[in-house]
């Protein structure tokens, strides 16, 4: 029988009630959805936000990510393109062939490194949107397209350049407009001052950004490696040694946890600040714990402005030119598919996420 009396005597469809109670399950569920929706999406409260104006008054709000043609045609190729063949044969073929467009795209951004009116490609370089809160105008900020193993365009396929960090495109202070903010550096694997594996760390930002008109108010770095302290204090000019802080001892991926750079950041810097992040401590699993952390934290996006990383993958020929072979990581997120993934998530989320050397 499709109805029962209960105990009160009332005649009761149990059909309609099945359907009665799916229907508060499927109001449940899509209500879950969209609270998931509102808490990751950059509309709320903690969502990027650049200084505009000397008064403070404006802010430049973040609309979206533009991935460039030229990302475009990597990113949905990649699937098939990445391997652990020492030669990367099937995209160095790609890269090889795309020479032209890359030789192009790199003379842009030399010329604009010198001078930031130089006007870049949309077909080449990717971009992030802003409006300005206070008239409506909207603002690209250019950036370097993901492209091949994540390096240098021309790195192993056409040349040895596996250290030339010549792709990054560092935007001026004027075309981030952030004269006013405070700026910070914070290093994760931060080596010495004028030294590291891939090159120099710390002094090729504090270099490189005061060439584009950013001085760093603070600098907090982090090297595991046990060092001498002269060989980290030594080189490094007095106004930079000022306003630094270097920790000899191995960072922690414990949320909240004191050797935990996201602790620093969350605890130390504003929305309103210019936050530079650089993550490389050759460690995959540690690595990626940090990372998943920045991508799952909303507060986290409205902090970071500049993001450098070296994600340490398998299906990258760098296993065969310093990493040595990953082929059997055991990180999650562990091919340079999946690197592609990361970063074009953090990039939507409106963090300037560069792969770092």
């Amino acid at each position: 029988m499709s109805a029962r009396k209960n105990m009160l005597g009332f005649r009761v469809s149990w059909p309609l009630v099945t359907i009665f109670l799916c229907a508060i399950l499927l109001a449940y569920e899509t209500f879950t959805r969209r609270r998931v929706h509102e808490i990751l999406s950059l509309e709320s409260d903690t969502s990027k936000v650049l200084i505009s104006g000397n008064d403070g008054s404006c802010t430049r709000k973040f609309v979206r990510y533009q991935a460039s043609d030229l990302e475009t045609s990597w990113y949905t190729a990649i699937s098939s393109l990445k391997s652990n063949d020492p030669k990367w044969t099937k995209g160095c073929a790609k890269a090889a062939a795309e020479e032209s467009i890359s030789r192009k795209m790199l003379a842009e951004l030399k010329r604009h490194a010198n001078d930031r009116r130089v006007q870049l490609s949309d077909k080449s370089f990717s971009y992030h949107v802003y409006v300005d809160t206070c008239t409506g105008e909207q603002v690209k900020l250019y950036i370097e397209p993901l492209v091949s193993f994540l390096r240098h365009p021309l790195s192993l396929c056409v040349e040895q350049s596996i250290f030339d960090k010549s792709y990054l495109l560092l935007l001026h202070e004027e075309e981030l407009d952030i004269k006013s903010s405070y700026k910070w550096l914070f290093d994760a694997g931060a080596s010495t001052y004028d030294t590291g594996a891939g090159g120099a760390s710390q002094s090729w930002f504090v270099d490189n950004y005061r060439g584009r008109g950013i001085d760093f108010d603070r600098i907090i770095g982090w090297e595991a490696a046990p060092t001498e302290p002269i060989t980290q204090w030594g080189p490094i000019p007095a106004e930079v040694k000022q306003k630094t802080s270097w920790y000899n001892i191995p960072i922690s991926s414990e949320v909240g946890g004191a050797d935990n750079p996201l602790t620093f950041i969350k605890n130390l810097t504003r929305k309103e600040d210019f936050v530079v992040f650089k993550l490389d401590i050759d460690t995959p699993v540690l690595e990626i714990e940090i990372v998943q952390q920045i991508m799952r934290d909303p507060e986290l996006w409205a902090l970071i402005d500049e993001f450098y990383f070296e994600h340490h993958v398998s299906g990258s020929p760098m296993q065969w030119n310093g990493w040595g072979d990953l082929t059997s990581n055991d990180a999650p997120l562990g091919d340079v598919e999946d690197s592609y993934e990361i970063f074009r998530v953090l990039r939507e989320k409106g963090i300037r996420a560069h792969s770092w050397v």
